[in-house]
């Protein structure tokens, strides 16, 4: 993930997500600055940057159009992760109430160097029901150097009184042209020389993510993979695209599917990166269904499955993509939908 570290947005021109860079601009303008803000919304999208980003800018000595210096000392301790004011917590290993209890004391007391005292929690909806209502409290009566940047990917676990205390600003999954503008701005800072279809192709595969557009490019970059012949080769879908596995799949091709992915597993392609793939074909049948156009969605796809078999397909290959984690060959899993699929009656 060095790119990833490398090229992360440092001022808010270099958020990606323009509806979010927007918003955030106005908020930051405003008069009415909030005290509290709920960044949610898939991983990789951009949320901590941005969290970082509003650090930068509420503390900038030299701050000019909404956008940090970045060469001030606060600027330079927020991008080193070093800054006394600006704490980052991660919820999923501080969820419990001391931890937030511990907060409530530390915040009442003033900044050491900054203006404003800025506290990042990650993967908030991870907390307690005792670690919220403290927080809480803090939420409803802040100080007024303080300033509260909340982050999730699941903000339907987070309590009413939590969202209804802070600004909410929903980061989306990332465009493919959204994407491939990222990757454009690593791939010329770098001087990479990519043939422009590897570009779309790890674009399409990213699944609205920045961080896994920027690290599949650097396993690109790393592996050779830098023409589509090697990219596809790459994510495992030189041998059988995921298009082909579903017709297969629908025609029961037992023997055909499970030699296809004997051969992937030869190759060493990602396996999790293929069921990815199979999903969003699934949700692209789904949608298309249901009148909603699908302009990539491939013609022999259409109506291949029916409704109650889309939802068991989508169980199926969600529960493999899971296993896949914790299985000691990753080919296994998939090898065991696939017969579970092509035997069932």
């Amino acid at each position: 993930m060095v790119l990833y570290r490398k090229y992360r947005p440092q001022k808010l021109s270099e958020l990606d997500l323009v509806e979010v860079r927007e918003k955030l601009k106005r908020t930051l303008l405003s008069s009415f600055r909030p005290h509290a803000y709920l960044f949610s919304g898939p991983k990789g999208t951009g949320k901590t940057s941005a969290a970082r980003i509003v650090a930068k800018i509420l503390n900038c000595v030299q701050s000019r159009d909404m956008e940090p210096c970045n060469k001030c000392e606060s600027c330079t301790a927020i991008t080193e992760g070093r800054h006394l004011d600006v704490m980052e917590i991660d919820a999923a290993s501080n969820r419990g109430i001391d931890e937030i209890r511990d907060l409530r004391e530390k915040i009442k007391l003033v900044p050491v160097t900054a203006k404003y005292k800025v506290y990042i929690i990650d993967e908030v909806h991870m907390l307690t029901n005792d670690a919220f209502n403290a927080l809480l409290k803090t939420l409803e009566e802040p100080p007024s150097h303080a300033v509260f940047i909340l982050a999730t990917t699941e903000a339907e676990k987070l309590p009413e009184t939590i969202i209804s205390r802070s600004t909410r600003l929903n980061f989306h999954r990332a465009t493919n042209e959204e994407l491939k503008q990222a990757l454009n701005r690593i791939i010329s800072g770098e001087k990479f020389k990519l043939e422009t279809e590897v570009i779309d192709l790890i674009a399409e595969y990213a699944d609205g993510s920045f961080r896994d557009a920027t690290k599949l490019l650097e396993q690109a970059v790393n592996q050779g993979a830098i023409t589509i012949k090697n990219a596809r080769e790459m994510l495992g879908i030189d041998t059988v695209t995921p298009e082909k596995f579903l017709l297969d799949l629908s025609r029961k091709k037992t023997k055909e599917l499970l030699s296809a992915i004997v051969e992937m597993a030869d190759k060493g392609s990602d396996f999790r990166l293929f069921v990815t793939g199979i999903l969003d074909r699934l949700q692209a049948i789904l949608l298309d269904m249901h009148q909603i156009k699908q302009d990539n969605l491939a013609k022999e796809l259409r109506n291949l499955f029916s409704l109650k078999e889309l939802n068991l397909l989508f169980k199926l290959f969600s529960d493999t993509y899971m296993e896949m984690r914790m299985a000691s060959r990753p080919e296994l899993p998939l090898e065991t939908a696939v017969v579970e699929w092509c035997e069932r009656k």
